[in-house]
């Protein structure tokens, strides 16, 4: 009986273990790759346009967001985030903030009460403004089927939300220093971005121009 070649057999058991453990590999990685596919959702295809008002009259002092077409959108799902930095010089008026950025975060993911409120108290957040917050309070922003806070409203095609423009912007526009203060007086440009949670796209990224 012949004698068996070892030398012959050892390097076909090793291509093989090789082919084996390549595969097994390919087969994780893909798996892996297929669960980040797989778990990540899509960006909606949505339109939007947002308006912020720089009218001094009390019914007037809102922003605005508009589904002007496409996939309804969850508020619950979005983050809206604004900021604004502070002009050197508005009518003729030198900015004591001037250069000073303000930055506001409302997360629809946070319950809409007192507690994720912004808060303008100078003894808790001794920079606020200045100071980046991100906030949810119990506002009504849309009234279509029902009284709906950010976080309940769905924000469909042809509908839109309102806020009110201190609120939106996280500082007070309301007062009787906030032109001398922070320069806010109209024409201004105020940078909103919108993402979309779920998905961790951005929907919206603009400058918008506080408009009377």
């Amino acid at each position: 009986m012949p004698a068996c070649n070892d030398e012959a057999v050892s390097p076909v058991v090793g291509v093989m273990l090789m082919l084996v453990v390549t595969i097994i590999i390919a087969a994780v990685v893909s798996g892996f790759s297929g669960g980040i596919v797989s778990s990540t959702q899509a960006a909606p295809s949505t339109s939007l346009d947002v308006s912020i008002s720089a009218s001094s009259t009390g019914t007037s002092k809102y922003a605005v967001i508009e589904n002007l077409g496409g996939e309804s959108l969850k508020t619950e799902d979005l983050k809206i985030i604004s900021s604004f930095t502070c002009p050197r010089v508005v009518m003729k008026t030198s900015v004591v903030n001037a250069g000073k950025v303000t930055k506001h975060t409302i997360d629809g993911s946070l319950d809409p009460i007192e507690a994720n409120d912004l808060i303008t108290n100078t003894s808790i957040v001794p920079d606020y403004p200045f100071t980046p917050q991100t906030t949810n309070n119990g506002d009504v922003v849309s009234t279509k089927t029902a009284d709906r806070t950010f976080g309940t409203a769905v924000l469909s095609a042809g509908s839109s939300i309102q806020f009110d423009r201190s609120y939106f912007l996280g500082f007070d526009t309301d007062g009787d220093d906030y032109i001398s203060e922070y320069g806010f007086a109209g024409d201004e440009i105020v940078h909103v971005t919108i993402i979309h949670v779920p998905s961790g796209k951005t929907i919206y990224d603009k400058d918008v121009v506080a408009t009377w």
